[in-house]
């Protein structure tokens, strides 16, 4: 209850909208999970370094392909664009791109549990800390629909 309490709002957004993408998105039957960031309490009490890299690394169950998943939510824009990060968080997505494919999820809306609107984009066409809304428009994808190893690589 205390570690309730004590997580900021910020954290447990993010933490809701990783468990969204996890079991709608990137479900187990299509993807297994290699490795995903420490939540707030464990980094709060023993910070790990591995939590700079992206949320998640999964293994293409098709494939074998392995890739990582940075997993975002907004509420809205920001002069008129969807500012997903910030530049120093980009940079280090850009450094492990080069080790592995980085893909970037973005859900907009009121609530992490049910987002209005996805976006999958490749790190590779999301070059900016924003994006305008017509380049996120590009790479929508359907909430609550899970995206299989075709749709994913087509990007």
């Amino acid at each position: 209850m205390i570690e309730e309490v004590n997580t900021p709002a910020s954290f447990k957004v993010g933490e809701a909208f990783e468990h969204y993408v996890r079991e709608f998105i990137f479900i187990d039957r299509y993807y297994t999970l290699i490795e995903k960031t420490h939540d707030y309490h464990t980094n709060s009490y023993d910070y790990v370094e591995s939590s700079l890299k992206p949320d998640f690394k999964f293994r293409d169950n098709w494939t074998g392909r392995e890739f990582y998943v940075e997993a975002k939510f907004r509420t809205g824009l920001y002069k008129d664009k969807l500012v997903w990060c910030n530049q120093k968080q980009l940079d280090r997505y850009q450094y492990y791109h080069q080790q592995c494919p980085v893909f970037v999820i973005i859900g907009l809306g009121n609530d992490p549990q049910y987002p209005e609107a996805l976006t999958l984009i490749p790190l590779a066409k999301a070059k900016y800390t924003g994006l305008h809304i017509s380049v996120a428009e590009k790479f929508e994808i359907e909430p609550d629909k899970a995206i299989t190893s075709k749709g994913l690589w087509a990007r």
